[in-house]
């Protein structure tokens, strides 16, 4: 089974996801991401529905990181409540893990 996790997570506005982008390139606990945007989000938050324009930020990574990826976007999020959410990839082409875990381990 791949250690490649696909990770999610959503901004307010976009220089904060280039630059949590950023941040965790640097820190090799990403390989790539893709920032895609404005998107509709409507959910509840504190008693309310809420909508709003968000920037979705998805990241590749691997499992091994994952506890150290999420801190660093805990520290790095300006919600209070920051949607991370990790999937985990059944199948990925044997060059492209090759490519990503590689990078991560640089």
């Amino acid at each position: 089974m791949p250690d490649t996790i696909v990770v999610t997570t959503t901004f307010a506005n976009k220089d904060e996801a280039l630059s949590l982008s950023k941040i965790l390139l640097s820190k090799r606990l990403i390989a790539c991401a893709q920032l895609s945007g404005p998107v509709q989000s409507l959910y509840w938050w504190q008693g309310e529905i809420e909508q709003d324009e968000e920037y979705r930020l998805v990241m590749k990574s691997s499992v091994s990181l994952w506890e150290k990826l999420e801190k660093e976007i805990r520290l790095n999020h300006s919600y209070d409540v920051p949607e991370i959410l990790a999937t985990p990839v059944s199948a990925v082409s044997n060059d492209y893990e090759q490519w990503l875990l590689e990078e991560l381990r640089k």
